[in-house]
């Protein structure tokens, strides 16, 4: 599979590759937006769950290059993700039919970076439990 140092390369990717989404979207209008939206999924739904998936990847990517606690890694993402957002709603400013500043927007950015954050952390602390075998006869 992938080497150590190339898996902690592509994680870091990952997170550059999600931002530059983020950001890419903050470029378009309120109209493309809405053209985008094929689903007319929930506009806090739809921030949720993108920042949901900024706080998987860059917990993960915490995860393989720090030797910090799934604690602080979770702290730090949803910090670090809350403040992404928060320059999203700033950089919306500046386009043309969005609306910035949303503090219900960023309110769901950083909750989604938590949540994406606690998921990841939960998958792996499920991982690395031992599992406990039945006695014979059970």
């Amino acid at each position: 599979m992938f080497s150590s140092r190339w898996f902690r390369l592509f994680c870091w990717l990952a997170v550059a590759a999600w931002a530059g989404t983020i950001f890419y979207l903050s470029t378009k209008t309120g109209q493309e937006i809405e053209q985008m939206n094929v689903m007319r999924v929930w506009d806090k739904a739809a921030h949720f769950l993108a920042f949901s998936g900024g706080g998987v990847v860059l917990a993960l990517a915490l995860r393989r290059t720090t030797g910090w606690s799934w604690r602080r890694i979770v702290v730090v993402t949803a910090l670090a993700v809350s403040a992404y957002g928060w320059s999203d709603e700033w950089h919306q400013q500046f386009t043309p039919g969005r609306s910035a500043k949303d503090v219900g927007d960023w309110t769901a950015d950083t909750l989604g970076g938590a949540a994406g954050a606690l998921l990841i952390a939960s998958i792996y602390a499920q991982r690395s439990r031992p599992h406990r075998t039945s006695p014979p006869g059970d």
